[in-house]
């Protein structure tokens, strides 16, 4: 009876612990996760002299497709661009809602680009690209059939150590290179300059 009490006690625990740190709507972790998780990788990038890479995108038009459809189509939007980011993400990896409709992927692969199962740079740029293409051919049917080829993402990507050498700067860089995808047309993701210097890392 003593061990089932403190069973109960270890889930409830952790049930507590995992709720604080995740989007109560979209499934992701929250904005006070990432910063603590994106944290921990530099740390541990430094020491190993790995990079970290952080994805920051949102829906673009997002309060238009809000105001036309609904608050429910809007929050079909953001837990399904959740569910495709996952999709193509490795476990190391995480999804994190930071804002309204505004969304940080911190790609961290701790056992380093030559181990099994691991990628590069170049293959995270893919996964990027594939995921912007995933939201543009998806169908959500709450938009009924206005929807594919209409939604749109656009984000920045910025690579410790280059673009940013502590959480602030990198989230900093990568809000940035937002912009400049959202000024060049949207429907984009921009990569900072560090992420040429990570392709030269993993393909030396």
């Amino acid at each position: 009876a003593w061990l089932a009490g403190w069973l109960r006690l270890r889930d409830q625990q952790q049930q507590l612990r995992t709720a604080a740190f995740t989007d109560p709507l979209t499934g992701a972790w929250n904005r006070r996760y990432f910063e603590r998780f994106l944290a921990t990788c530099l740390e541990s990038a430094r020491a190993r002299h790995r990079h970290v890479m952080v994805l920051v995108f949102d829906i673009d038009d997002f309060k238009r497709y809000n105001d036309a459809y609904g608050h429910e189509a809007g929050d079909e939007i953001l837990i399904e661009a959740v569910r495709l980011m996952r999709s193509v993400i490795r476990p190391s990896d995480r999804v994190c809602r930071i804002g309204g409709d505004e969304f940080a992927v911190v790609f961290h692969d701790p056992e380093g680009p030559r181990k099994m199962g691991s990628i590069n740079a170049v293959s995270v740029m893919e996964i990027a690209q594939r995921f912007r293409n995933q939201i543009l051919q998806h169908r959500f049917p709450k938009l009924a059939e206005s929807s594919r080829g209409s939604l749109t993402i656009s984000g920045g990507m910025a690579t410790f150590p280059w673009d940013g050498a502590t959480p602030a700067a990198l989230l900093a860089k990568a809000d940035q290179l937002a912009l400049e995808a959202k000024r060049n047309g949207k429907n984009a993701i921009t990569f900072g300059p560090g992420m040429a210097r990570a392709c030269e890392q993993s393909e030396g």
